[in-house]
């Protein structure tokens, strides 16, 4: 499945119209405009091309991003992406069939000096600022990058090439006498209206009588088992726990009837989504909670309070009904991570799911660093500690799939790391233990290292390793994965041995294009009985084990996002509007089910994040429901195609 990139250089210098004086106060009503057209014809796989921007065009600050016009003139359906200034975290994506045409709009990521002052604690800031990591100043836009990838041969026309969009900055915003409160009593951007969003008391009736109406009309797909297996795919052994297996070259879930499953879910099904801290922003809320005694124990949590709202006194167990039935119509088969037990262990509906297992260990560094001293006795009673009072319950349940344990550790630069541990830190002392057995003395070690220490007495004062000690320092690393992921798995199979172990959920996003993370993958996929990867991109197709390794994978975490909802940030992978998210969810599954070694994909998350932020900032238009437990239509229909379908896609497509 691993492509070569063949790239198609094409440069165009970018020629923009004005008709207003100062780029800095750009008018509106004449946006500067690429007249010239980007061509790139007969691609049989994967293809690029740049529009260099002229230096004294590049600042683009005044606007919301840049965005094109894409055609497919080709006779085969392909993807287009676009990126700004090669930075492959700011971008978008177009599905595209022969024939159509349609919007691509790439937002910027901008740094946030002064908007973390006037909105602290939200990545994304009303008016059009959006943070991210990798976040650059659109001052200086030089180039935009268009890939496009096809199974057959295609050609598309890239037209109209101009940004849009106004952006405001946080200090025009707050400079405005009337601008707080800007969140509504739901939780909601008061200044903006959008299809579905909530007015009044009166509408979470109204749209939950709407809902319940289709959720009668599209119960489920049928040919389904009781636990969402292929009751006419093959039938295999029948064990009363889920497992893998390969089947006709293709990797599967077995569910515990014998029957084929492929894991079609979302994560964080629970009853909050939209925590948002109100400590020093009581400013931003136009009516806090915490006013109504119905609200004590939610007075932060608008996604709760909206739940409340809705269904009253018994709204944990009404909404929990209403979870489970939504997520039978909507064809997900599957609770993926850091969803509510209360939710998933509900007698009356099944569902099958997935257990978060989340340690307190102690750290490497003692303070930042987000792994484990794997050498520290506390680190291995943690995990089992962690799976005894969070996974015990669910070890003979038949609808657990199994376990995650950890998620997204920093996974490199880990020996760097226990230097900075004391001589009698225990990941240090093993690395010193290590380098006694391989050198014998401290004389050898200095000739490799080309250092100087007295001793080893000496060594161990140091807190930086020499640029001689990669090799070292690269070998024991590999030595800490194998223990980490040794233990983890040990600790599962002692309390639940006939679970499977989901692994830490890896964040390689650019693997198998960046091999860096090769031997780390190979050391997970030793221990896991399916090996995570948390995956933020637009297709998963390319996902492959390395070589030699031949073990299932799971998708355990992915999303898209889009600004036409009230919301202020996209999440990690944007795209223009609904529609837009909705093709893309249903490209990206469907991509997965064409790889043989992915066994199912699990949204990041089932509700939005709250507009005001959780507690890192996080304010992500990535739900399957808003914060007033309102679905989108658009990524729910999504769902249900693809999820209706899922063993026939599976079954059908080429591998």
């Amino acid at each position: 499945m691993k492509s070569k990139n063949k790239n198609i250089q094409i440069t165009i210098m970018a020629i923009f119209l004005f008709q207003c004086h100062s780029f800095a106060q750009p008018d509106f009503q004449v946006i500067p405009v690429i007249k010239d057209l980007v061509e790139i014809s007969e691609v049989k796989d994967i293809a690029s091309a740049e529009v260099i921007i002229p230096p004294s065009l590049q600042d683009l600050s005044a606007f919301m991003g840049i965005s094109a016009r894409i055609a497919n003139t080709g006779n085969g359906f392909c993807r287009v992406e676009g990126y700004i200034n090669g930075q492959r975290w700011i971008n978008s994506c177009v599905y595209l069939n022969p024939g159509e045409i349609k919007t691509m709009e790439i937002l910027f990521k901008r740094l946030q000096e002064r908007g973390t002052e006037d909105f602290p604690a939200m990545n994304g800031l009303p008016g059009g600022s959006l943070w991210h990591w990798f976040s650059e100043d659109p001052v200086k836009s030089e180039k935009v990058t268009f890939m496009v990838f096809t199974e057959n041969e295609s050609s598309v026309r890239i037209a109209d090439i101009r940004p849009f969009g106004e952006f405001t900055p946080p200090e025009k915003l707050t400079a405005k006498e009337d601008f707080f409160p800007f969140i509504d009593r739901f939780g909601q951007y008061k200044y903006d209206d959008w299809p579905g969003k909530t007015n009044d008391e009166q509408d979470f009736e109204k749209n939950h009588q709407k809902e319940q109406r289709e959720l009668s009309l599209l119960p489920g797909p049928e040919g389904h088992s009781r636990f969402g297996g292929w009751l006419n795919g093959v039938k295999l052994q029948a064990t009363g726990h889920f497992r893998v297996e390969k089947v006709n070259g293709m990797w599967w879930f077995v569910d515990p009837e014998g029957y084929l499953f492929w894991s079609h879910g979302v994560t964080c099904v629970r009853f909050s989504s939209a925590s948002t801290r109100i400590s020093g922003r009581e400013h931003f809320f136009e009516s806090i909670p915490a006013d109504n005694e119905a609200f004590n124990e939610t007075y932060f949590d608008f996604s709760k309070a909206n739940l409340y709202r809705k269904y009253g006194d018994e709204w944990k167990k009404k909404s929990t009904i209403n979870v489970l039935k939504r997520m039978r119509s909507w064809g997900l088969n599957s609770f993926g991570n850091w969803s509510d037990p209360d939710i998933y262990l509900f007698p009356e509906y099944r569902v099958p799911y997935t257990v978060a297992i989340s340690p307190p260990w102690p750290k490497l560094d003692g303070e930042n660093k987000k792994f484990p001293d794997v050498f520290d006795p506390a680190f291995r009673r943690a995990v089992a500690e962690a799976i005894q009072n969070n996974g015990v319950k669910m070890k003979d349940d038949s609808y657990c799939i199994g376990y995650f344990v950890d998620n997204e550790l920093s996974m490199s630069g880990l020996t760097n790391s226990l230097m900075k541990q004391a001589a009698n830190g225990h990941a240090r002392q093993a690395f010193t233990e290590y380098l006694k057995n391989k050198y014998g003395s401290i004389k050898k070690l200095n000739q490799k290292w080309k250092t100087r220490y007295a001793g080893w007495k000496d060594f161990e004062k140091i807190t930086d390793l020499p640029v001689l000690a990669a090799e070292d320092g690269e070998v024991f690393e590999l030595q800490i994965l194998d223990q980490y992921y040794r233990i983890c798995r040990e600790e599962v199979k002692k309390v639940a041995p006939n679970k499977l172990y989901l692994g830490s959920r890896l964040h390689c996003h650019y693997y198998p294009d960046d091999q860096s993370e090769v031997e780390l993958i190979k050391i997970a996929a030793r221990y896991c009985d399916v090996v995570a990867f948390n995956r933020y991109r637009f297709s998963a197709e390319d996902l492959v084990s390395p070589e030699d390794i031949d073990k299932p994978i799971i998708i355990g975490e992915f999303h898209f996002g889009a600004l036409d909802r009230g919301h202020f940030h996209t999440g990690l992978r944007s795209v223009a509007n609904q529609q837009q998210r909705a093709e893309a969810y249903y490209q990206y599954v469907k991509g997965a089910l064409k790889n043989s070694q992915i066994v199912g994909t699990h949204w990041f998350q089932y509700g939005d994040q709250a507009f005001t932020g959780r507690g890192d900032g996080e304010n992500y238009q990535i739900g399957f429901i808003d914060i007033c437990d309102n679905p989108y239509p658009e990524i729910v229909a999504a769902a249900r195609k693809i999820g209706y379908n899922l063993y026939k896609e599976r079954s059908e497509l080429k591998h």
